[in-house]
């Protein structure tokens, strides 16, 4: 619990200038890494973690914050959080209305170079699915996980909804998660030919 508290601090220091701005929707969520499984779907390969944010606060099972990163046959590798309740950065879009916006995504210790790539948002019953393409980035992300740092996804969709910030960090302790994330990597490596 000690290392959310300063990762959270860490996470707030580092985005002192955006706390700023009032239109800036901040998400510090961490990797519940004893809850990581990994899943071969035919030639798919798939990374699952729950989420909790900073006062691992007890949600129903349909409402728990939860990421996939997966890597498909194709090539394509896509990394996916829901978000519910207090940790919906834009509670405003209901179930007919999509965000379809350009987004960043860095590596917060600077483990892989920042990724320009496109975010799709969406509202599934009263979960926010946020999706984006990390095609050739999957591994770097599993990588960074593994070795506790954290990462951030950015993206600014204008039309009244705030910025979204969102971090999602990894203490890296748990065997399992490491277990499974490497599988990921191998995986992701294997699909690709390398």
């Amino acid at each position: 619990m000690r290392l959310h508290v300063a990762l959270f601090a860490l996470a707030i220091a580092s985005s002192a200038p955006a706390i700023v701005c009032a239109q800036e929707a901040s998400v510090y969520l961490f990797l519940n890494e004893d809850t990581a499984e990994i899943k071969l779907d035919g030639l798919n390969v798939r990374l699952r973690a729950e989420l909790t944010d900073k006062d691992l606060s007890e949600r129903e099972f349909m409402r728990t914050p939860r990421v996939w990163l997966t890597c498909y046959d194709s090539g394509r590798q896509v990394m996916s959080i829901d978000t519910a309740d207090d940790l919906d950065p834009w509670p405003s879009i209901g179930d007919d209305h999509d965000v379809d916006v350009d987004a960043r995504l860095v590596s917060q210790a600077g483990s892989f170079p920042e990724l320009q790539t496109r975010l799709n948002a969406s509202r599934v019953t009263h979960l926010m699915t946020i999706s984006i393409d990390v095609t050739g980035h999957a591994e770097d992300i599993a990588r960074s996980w593994m070795q506790g740092f954290p990462i951030k996804l950015k993206a600014s969709p204008g039309g009244g909804l705030k910025d979204l910030d969102l971090v999602i960090f990894s203490e890296a302790r748990s065997q399992i998660f490491r277990t499974n994330a490497a599988a990921l990597v191998r995986g992701c490596e294997a699909l690709k030919g390398d």
